[in-house]
């Protein structure tokens, strides 16, 4: 009997064995399988902003627009800088965020920004950033949403006249806040 019960044994875990196998081969077959699917957007996360804020408008353009999230590599959407609103929104309740806005803190406005541009990358480009990126929110030398950002067209001479008017404006107005810094319409 002890006999029958070895072969019996034995035969379990054979099969047992057999069975297993190809099931731990499946996950590196998986894998293979898995690299050829990609998810993509079913449908336009800016919709519910859109019925509200007409592109042609409002919408973003230049630059932006056609941006990649390096945290999630998808296009960039109104979410991603304004965060998700409530159901109350359209019914007037400031829960989206508004660069500009004094509502916001500097440190609030610019860690929207400082999500996708890193501040390395920032100084290299041009040195007030590093001096500014606590002080100044981004979007008051910045224009986020049109075709061309005002700042990228400024020549040196430009730069330097904005630079000097915001200090003046600083150093000249108690009341001067610096997370709702607007570019001048003075300046090209």
């Amino acid at each position: 009997m002890s006999v029958l019960r070895s072969l019996f044994t034995a035969g379990v875990l054979a099969l047992g064995c057999l069975w297993i196998l190809p099931v731990q081969a499946a996950p590196s077959s998986q894998a293979d399988t898995d690299s050829q699917w990609t998810v993509t957007q079913q449908r336009n996360p800016d919709k519910a902003c859109l019925d509200c804020h007409k592109p042609e408008k409002e919408g973003m353009h230049g630059k932006h627009a056609e941006a990649i999230n390096p945290n999630n590599n998808l296009p960039v959407t109104c979410t991603n800088c304004h965060g998700n609103i409530s159901p109350e929104h359209r019914n007037g309740v400031k829960d989206a965020m508004r660069f500009n806005d004094p509502m916001y803190t500097v440190e609030q406005q610019n860690s929207v920004c400082m999500a996708c541009h890193l501040p390395e990358q920032l100084q290299k480009a041009f040195w007030p950033h590093n001096v500014h990126a606590t002080k100044v929110a981004c979007a008051s030398c910045h224009n986020l949403h049109p075709k061309q950002d005002t700042m990228q067209t400024l020549n040196d001479k430009s730069r330097i006249k904005l630079c000097v008017d915001c200090h003046r404006e600083q150093r000249d107005n108690p009341a001067f806040n610096p997370s709702s810094v607007h570019l001048g319409k003075d300046h090209p």
